[in-house]
């Protein structure tokens, strides 16, 4: 079904959208949230004369993304953590940590979703993948050093 959609909506679209979703999910999730409405011809025209401000502001944010990928290109981050004498991590080094370690190193703060990565449990270079929008993409490294524990 088509429906127009009232606010910005994670991985479906932005304010004044149309799109297609299932009855389910508009019934269940997005008409009781207030997040969108059934695509009729008088909402669709007052979507499309509302378009331009919307327009703007998706560029406005897809500069923004652009600016901070740039920003990201080339970055090679460093992340200590507890590891066995085999190189075997305690805990895995997770989406939250990456976000810290950006944040330190280029004063960006990032949202965990934007990072596309597996869990790192051994010391070595990995790869993340940040994800801030469509054509918007660059790749990491992250080194992960062993720091073995102290014994008492």
């Amino acid at each position: 079904m088509q429906v127009v959609l009232n606010t910005d909506v994670k991985k479906l679209g932005f304010k004044g959208d149309t799109v297609s979703v299932k009855a389910g999910y508009f019934r269940n999730y997005l008409m009781p949230a207030g997040f969108a409405d059934i695509a009729t011809k008088a909402r669709a025209r007052v979507a499309e004369s509302r378009k331009d401000k919307i327009v703007m502001k998706k560029e406005e944010i897809i500069a923004k993304s652009a600016e901070t990928i740039d920003k990201l290109k080339g970055l090679t981050l460093t992340i200590k953590a507890k590891a066995t004498d085999k190189g075997k991590l305690y805990g895995a080094v997770t989406e939250a940590d990456l976000v810290e370690a950006v944040e330190k190193a280029v004063k960006i703060k990032l949202d965990k979703e934007f990072i596309k990565m597996n869990h790192f449990k051994e010391a070595g270079e990995y790869t993340a993948l940040i994800h801030l929008g469509e054509g918007l993409d660059e790749e990491i490294k992250v080194m992960v050093e062993a720091v073995e524990e102290k014994k008492a």
